[in-house]
């Protein structure tokens, strides 16, 4: 790891109604007893979900719940833009629960008709609900953001106002299986009618922190028409703004923050709408969100030319400091190590394969803080209008670690480390058909060799329930072809762990043995020779299970993070890390 630094840990805090008209995920089902039966919509992203029930509270509830199973750590959140119910007691919002059982253990956070919020929870199956926290009645009803986030049956409920700046309402426990079920509730407190609620955007996925977004100084633009999303890999980014230029910006920023060096942030630039010959797509360093920031940015505009610029000190004259000219799609590289007296040196590169790589600029030295951002940044250079970025791949990896798709091209996996955990914590989300028969696809995230003797040891804390094949674990394999020898050990979502070889290139892939774990879970890899040795354990490695030895010959071992979602046209997120103690 060099000298990649970590310091403070970020904390984050059965009548099934056919759901192939809206989603081939979500299903609508009605929990418990209800008088009127529910149902769920989908149009636009907008939920319009309608339930009876009595309620859900006591030892058994009754709803209408819009759900899917997920695993042991995960997180969901929505929007309630309204709801509309004759009783006080109606309620709307986000379940995590342990089966569709009534009485299941569960816990909700949801809002009233008149504004008011609840946390309860249920903290195991057949017993009575608990109200935990809340919120005072408002004049009214108000659309509210809520998220629930869990791990391992820890329960953090958060609201928001505006979907970006949350504030922590309270956590609780309760008791969860391998794979719970999350989703939408609504009930009407009254079996005679039904309460309609509308939601917005509603997803469900892995918890972890990760990236954030804000528009930088003003820029001409309302903040609504400005936005960073990300659906299978692939981020849109829409940014105004007058320019990255100058002693102070305007523009749009994707960002993580960031501590310690000797790290690189990579991505490809797809496409950039041409609102002006000077709008921009780029990554960037930066010390803050100041719009008159110490910065480096290597960006392309949409005629193709790259720019590589810095400012060195607040408020200072943005320099160009070197250029190339590229056809999008384009990838972009920024890399930069510590010189041991507070600035960094910054350098720039781009590539057509992400492989083969050409410097841009000669560099620049840039003070940054003990903690700083990295990310994306797009401006439209008018600030009457947006423009529109699409950017793939986006990593955040230290030096000497990269990341690839394996055996395929599209769509992209991205992969980025949580600088500022304590443990080493790994995002990596990949597609691909699986890792299977006589050659694999998947997102690789290849580490510095694994000396002799040594062991590739990560634990798995989550993984996507996006097929029940998709697969997350640790893997040496003999190069990046798609038919290398290979060995791995790999956690599925519900739990089933594989221990698989190829036992050479072409040959088909063998099954060789398996076992079962609640998440998180360590996986091992011991390399001594051509000798692998799998384990799992849940904390001591010397209270682990041998899952498997075999041998397989290598001539360069190349140890890494896997990552396939067994569906070749999405992505799947899996969460790793490496405890510090």
């Amino acid at each position: 790891m060099g000298n990649f630094v970590r310091s403070v840990a970020v904390v984050l805090c059965l009548t099934v109604i056919a759901a192939s008209a809206y989603s081939q995920e979500l299903t609508s089902t009605d929990i418990g007893t209800v008088g009127l039966a529910g149902s769920a919509t989908v149009s636009d992203d907008i939920w319009t979900v309608r339930g009876s029930g009595a309620d859900i509270w006591g030892d058994l509830d009754a709803f209408q719940f819009v759900h899917r199973l997920t695993n042991r750590s995960g997180f969901a959140v929505v929007r309630v833009d309204d709801l509309q119910a004759s009783n006080r007691f109606a309620k709307a919002g986000l379940v995590i629960r342990a089966s569709l059982d009534p009485g299941a253990a569960t816990a909700i956070l949801d809002v009233k008709p008149d504004g008011g919020i609840e946390f309860m929870a249920r903290a195991s199956t057949g017993a009575a609900m608990q109200f935990i926290d809340g919120t005072a009645s408002l004049p009214g009803f108000t659309p509210i953001w809520l998220r629930l986030g869990w791990t391992s049956g820890d329960i953090t409920a958060w609201t928001s106002t505006d979907g970006a700046t949350w504030t922590l309402l309270c956590t609780s426990s309760i008791s969860l299986p391998l794979t719970p079920e999350a989703g939408l509730a609504v009930t009407s407190h009254d079996d005679a009618e039904r309460a309609t609620a509308l939601f917005d955007s509603f997803s469900i996925g892995v918890q972890t922190t990760g990236w954030s977004s804000a528009s930088i100084d003003g820029t001409g633009v309302t903040g609504a028409a400005e936005s960073a999303t990300e659906t299978n890999g692939m981020w849109t980014i829409v940014g105004g703004g007058s320019d990255i230029w100058g002693d102070a910006d305007s523009f749009r920023y994707l960002y993580r923050r960031v501590t310690g060096s000797n790290l690189q942030l990579i991505a490809r630039i797809d496409d950039l709408q041409n609102t002006h010959p000077f709008a921009k797509a780029g990554l960037m360093l930066r010390s803050s969100l100041d719009a008159g920031s110490p910065t480096v940015i290597v960006d392309v505009t949409p005629g193709g030319n790259v720019e590589m610029m810095a400012r060195s000190t607040a408020s200072g004259e943005m320099m160009f400091l070197g250029g190339a000219t590229v056809t999008m799609p384009v990838w972009l590289r920024l890399s930069w190590t510590a010189d041991g007296a507070a600035v960094t040196q910054v350098s720039a590169a781009i590539s057509t394969d992400r492989v083969t790589w050409t410097t841009v600029g000669p560099g620049a030295a840039l003070p940054l803080p003990d903690i700083y951002l990295a990310g994306v940044a797009v401006t439209s250079h008018d600030t009457s209008r947006t423009t529109t970025a699409h950017v793939d791949g986006v990593s955040l990896l230290p030096s000497g670690w990269q990341n690839a798709e394996v055996g395929f091209s599209t769509p992209l996996g991205n992969a980025s480390v949580d600088t500022q955990a304590a443990d080493v914590i790994v995002t990596v989300e990949g597609a691909g058909s699986d890792v299977w028969s006589s050659a694999d696809a998947f997102q690789f995230v290849y580490l510095p060799p694994l000396p002799d003797g040594a062991a590739l040891t990560y634990r798995i804390v989550s993984i996507d329930n996006t097929h029940m094949f998709a697969k997350g674990g640790v893997m040496v394999r003999d190069g990046l072809a798609a038919d290398a020898p290979s060995v791995i050990l790999d956690a599925k979502p519900d739990g089933g762990i594989e221990f698989m070889a190829r036992l050479c290139g072409g040959c088909e892939t063998t099954f060789l043995a398996g076992t079962q774990v609640i998440f998180p879970a360590f996986l091992s890899l011991r390399r001594v020779g051509p000798t692998f040795t799998a384990s799992v354990f849940t904390e001591d490695p010397d209270d682990g299970e041998t899952v498997g030895t075999v041998t397989v010959p290598m001539t360069t071992p190349t140890p890494g993070l896997a990552v396939t979602s067994h569906d070749p046209a999405r992505t799947t997120t899996a969460v790793f890390d490496r405890p510090a103690n």
